[in-house]
């Protein structure tokens, strides 16, 4: 999950149900064989960011938190550890919201693998409900 995989429709099932969803890797993994650069590279994220004075992972990370949503990130970077824990003394206004959740989705990993003409999913859109 990440503001340009945001998963609707599994965010209000798990809220509904009472599952804590956790964001893997919410900033794209970017440097990763599975990983994109559709986070870091967004330009409604680097708006926001650059209004705010904050960076493009410190604003999609706030809009986790604002989701009640738990990212699990990891850096060897010491600064960007820094950064990364810097979310908690602002909030994103309903604008930047709002433009949030405007952004194209895209999926971030199809997992084509788990597709099989003999299994339970026989189509990407299956496997992921249709949601994009």
């Amino acid at each position: 999950m990440s503001p340009v995989w945001q998963q609707k429709k599994l965010i209000d099932f798990c809220k509904a149900n009472g599952i804590v969803v956790t964001a893997f890797s919410p900033l794209g993994a970017k440097v990763t064989s599975w990983g994109t650069n559709h986070v870091m590279e967004n330009e409604v994220l680097m708006e926001i960011a650059k209004a705010r004075g904050k960076t493009v992972a410190q604003v999609c990370l706030r809009w986790i938190y604002e989701q009640g949503v738990t990212p699990v990130m990891k850096s060897y970077n010491k600064e960007r550890l820094k950064e990364n824990l810097q979310i908690f003394d602002w909030e994103l206004s309903e604008d930047d919201s709002k433009k949030i959740s405007e952004i194209k989705q895209h999926r971030m990993m199809l997992k084509e693998e788990l597709i099989s003409a003999r299994g339970p999913y026989k189509s990407i859109e299956e496997l992921w409900d249709g949601e994009l």
